[in-house]
């Protein structure tokens, strides 16, 4: 490491732009020695005259001011964390001023003119897993703290960030270093320990460490959802009231919608919470043969949204033809809709049912499609009963995984995956009897996947790449 690399390091960690505070960080050896050289404490307990004599977990009210010129910069809030008790581990200080642009700009500027140097990306949390503060998987979850945008996002990134992941792997590996041992006593003791009961006993641990990844790995399904949100198509004739119905789901006149056929010409993408589920709504052309080449152009995106979607919602309204809405459904499954992920709406409710209802849902079900729901958009009648089936479609997703711990990365859904083929492949050697010594190999392989997600055997290139995507001053 460069000399200068030694240097303590400062961001904002607050957003850019105006705002009423924001607050810079700045963390390493010199820390205190740097803030002493631009603040000037005003006021804080005690006889403290300055920054290197402050206890840890204190504050103090301190004007800054450019050494070089003598000129105020701003009356802040300093707090100080003495080493090994702050976030990084190291010693830290925290800067509270105004949040003015030219504020936050010429602190940072007299901060690195006296000694410190500007933060790389996460390079405080990347400081606080290299001193042991947190481990690899805590450390993600900062970051999924920072994005989640919805209510489950939010709980789940801070139950990883609380160390339940960390937990379920370190369990788990426990237990796998368990068999190991005991494979061990077999291969160097055969005639007293390789008896069945203590392959038994293998095969057993085994067993359930390879449950609890295929429940971490079920959970991604729904962890996806989190991070990337859940993508619900609105599809139907033109005129079926998709526009109308994304309106009444968001809230607001997002789409404009009018009497005339083919208002909808694009895709239209509606980032919404639906019982704290982050979901997308995607309203798209109405779906029918057209000599119009742009409206064309729109279906075939209706489409496209359809087979990429998580959910897709066919609207049917009171006067729609049943034969062609169940023919478009049934050209929607053909060209790769899940059927399992296709619910019929039977919108406009408020003007009545579709005569064909019953022939619709009998076709329908025929197709393998077995949700059907009645929506008014104008009365906003049984809204709630949508909402509700969205949601059951988020809680049925990983099927039995029954762990609390949603996986919310995929680096960590892919490494579990490797993980689960390896136990299989420990779990066939000792079946079959092709040597405990395989065995044992292949259980170690799956180990050093896991140690690949908590960081106890993650290469350094790894670790720079996942911390440089963290932002700065973070």
């Amino acid at each position: 490491m460069p000399a200068s690399e030694n240097r303590p390091f400062c961001a904002c960690s607050t957003p850019g732009g105006v705002s009423g505070i924001a607050v810079i960080r700045m963390s390493g050896k010199g820390s205190f020695e740097v803030a002493g050289k631009v603040f000037r404490i005003l006021r804080a307990a005690g006889d403290v005259k300055d920054i290197s004599s402050m206890e840890g977990y204190t504050a103090a009210l301190a004007r800054a001011f450019d050494p070089e010129t003598g000129n105020t910069v701003d009356d802040c809030v300093i707090t100080v964390f003495r080493a090994p008790h702050s976030y990084t581990g190291d010693d830290m200080v925290e800067i509270s001023c105004h949040g003015g642009v030219a504020v936050k700009q010429e602190l940072i500027r007299i901060l690195t003119e006296n000694g410190a140097r500007a933060a790389l990306p996460g390079e405080f949390t990347k400081t606080a897993f290299l001193n042991g503060k947190l481990d690899l998987t805590e450390a993600e979850a900062v970051m999924n703290v920072i994005a989640s945008d919805s209510e489950r996002a939010l709980r789940a990134s801070n139950t990883q960030l609380g160390g339940a992941l960390k937990r379920e792997l370190n369990e788990a590996e426990d237990k796998l270093y368990e068999a190991l041992s005991k494979i061990e006593m077999m291969v160097e003791f055969p005639e007293h320990d390789d008896t069945p009961e203590n392959t038994r006993e293998v095969l057993d641990i085994i067993t359930k460490v390879r449950e609890t990844f295929i429940s971490l790995r079920d959970s991604y399904k729904k962890g996806k959802v989190l991070s990337e949100r859940m993508k619900v198509a609105l599809c139907g004739l033109p005129n079926s009231g998709k526009s109308s119905l994304l309106n009444s789901l968001t809230g607001y006149d997002r789409a404009i919608v009018t009497e005339v056929a083919g208002t909808t010409r694009d895709t239209l993408e509606v980032e919404v919470n639906v019982n704290g589920i982050p979901v997308t709504l995607i309203d798209t052309a109405g779906i029918r043969e057209t000599d119009d080449r742009i409206e064309a152009m729109g279906v075939e995106r209706a489409r496209e949204a359809s087979f990429e979607s998580d959910l897709v919602l066919y609207l049917a309204a009171p006067d729609m033809p049943s034969d062609e809405m169940t023919g478009q459904i049934r050209d929607l499954i053909a060209g790769g809709v899940d059927k399992g992920s296709m619910a019929v709406v039977f919108s406009k409710s408020d003007l009545g049912t579709n005569s064909s209802s019953e022939k619709i849902m009998s076709e329908c079900r025929a197709m393998g499609i077995e949700s059907f729901i009645s929506v008014s958009s104008v009365d906003r009648i049984y809204l709630e009963e949508l909402k509700n089936f969205i949601t059951d479609r988020y809680e049925n997703l990983g099927g039995t995984a029954s762990s609390e711990t949603i996986l919310i990365n995929k680096r960590h859904a892919l490494l579990i995956e490797e993980s689960v083929g390896y136990l299989d492949m420990g779990i066939d050697a000792i079946e079959n009897d092709m040597g405990l010594d395989a065995a044992s190999s292949v259980l170690r392989l799956a180990l050093d996947k896991t140690g690949e997600i908590t960081g106890k055997s993650v290469s350094s290139e790894l670790v720079d790449n996942i911390f440089s995507r963290f932002c700065i001053g973070k």
